[in-house]
């Protein structure tokens, strides 16, 4: 497969997991681009992507915690990396919006009537689920990060 197929298939997983297509093909080069770090410049010619694009992807791949921004001595243009230990804190970050959506299924409760079965059980069925990978969940994520660090040496 070539480079540049390999990139648009990370973008058009971005863009049906609901990011953007950009952030999928950034990502996508970062995963494969040597060296590791590279300028916005370099991505966006690695990626296929224009400049102006660039800007706003990389900002909420940031934000997302997926990617970091760093300087290297001598260079003007910053630099942008995959951020090492990303993927488990991807987890433990959607994990903490599980428990939003436990509480706020909670909170839901007072909104019903008596005899609302059928929304106490749409409520019910977010309580479950959030309960049970607010429980289950930080064990795997463990288990990974012990793993990882086993299989990278």
């Amino acid at each position: 497969m070539e480079m540049g197929r390999y990139v648009e298939q990370w973008g058009v997983l971005l863009e049906v997991m609901g990011g953007s297509r950009a952030m999928g093909k950034i990502l996508g080069w970062l995963l494969i681009c040597e060296p590791p770090e590279q300028t916005a410049r370099q991505i966006a010619e690695g990626g296929g992507m224009s400049i102006a694009s660039i800007s706003t992807a990389t900002r909420a791949l940031m934000q997302a915690g997926m990617i970091e921004r760093v300087r290297a001595r001598g260079e003007r243009s910053a630099l942008f990396r995959i951020r090492p230990g990303m993927w488990a804190d991807l987890l433990k970050k959607r994990m903490s919006h599980t428990g939003t959506m436990r509480d706020l299924a909670e909170r839901g409760q007072a909104f019903l009537s008596s005899n609302d079965r059928e929304s106490a059980l749409r409520l019910k069925e977010i309580h479950s689920y959030c309960s049970f990978i607010e429980r289950e969940m930080p064990a795997l994520v463990e288990r990974w990060e012990e793993r990882w660090k086993k299989e990278r040496g």
